[in-house]
């Protein structure tokens, strides 16, 4: 048994550890290469339990290179997971193209919610101009039936559609009015009075 300081290098153990091998072991055959010696010395190391000069046997490089053998069974299962690996990337790409046609579609969509806003507001303007103008061309009909004697006024008035006539009379004074529906036929007068209570 030896006793080793542990301020003794490396360099300085290793004879004294070879010489206690070849006295120990003498049936060991000399190297004579380096490779061998250090082939030698490992395998010396590995038989006594002495691991960081332990000889490791090197991978063959004909070895690492040839192909790994599978048995049926291990084929099978790595076939399926290489099918699976398959399907799963195929139904990412699926999802990725139907992602992509969704989003394309909402913004198609969009773009109509706000076209459509922009027809409505054109429409609702086109008829709050008309209902403008409708009044103003109301107003100039009831200062000229206003200013023409009322059996002339009541002639005229009594061809008018129902709308447009009650419109005017209502808009006239209530004793110009009067004067108006008085000089029309009994039946007519009596329409247009109706309507006028009805929408009052």
């Amino acid at each position: 048994m030896f006793l080793y300081s542990h301020r003794i290098s490396l360099t300085l153990m290793m004879p004294l550890l070879v010489g206690s091998l070849l006295v120990a072991r003498p049936a060991y055959s000399i190297p004579t290469t380096l490779e061998e010696g250090q082939q030698w010395i490992g395998e010396l190391c590995a038989d006594f339990g002495i691991e960081f000069c332990a000889y490791v046997p090197q991978e063959d490089e004909a070895d690492a290179k040839k192909p790994l053998r599978l048995t049926a069974t291990e084929r099978q299962v790595l076939t399926r997971l290489v099918e699976q690996q398959e399907n799963l990337e195929r139904r990412g790409r699926d999802l990725d193209r139907r992602e992509t046609q969704l989003q394309a579609l909402q913004e198609d969509v969009q773009r109509q919610i706000v076209q459509l806003e922009r027809i409505q507001q054109d429409i609702e303007q086109s008829i709050e101009t008309k209902k403008a103008q409708d009044i103003e061309q109301l107003e100039k009909a009831v200062s000229f039936y206003t200013r023409m004697d009322p059996a002339a006024a009541a002639l005229s008035i009594a061809n008018l559609d129902q709308k447009t006539a009650v419109n005017i009379l209502m808009r006239m004074k209530d004793k110009q009015a009067s004067a108006v529906l008085e000089s029309m036929t009994a039946e007519r007068s009596s329409e247009l009075i109706d309507s006028i209570a009805r929408k009052r």
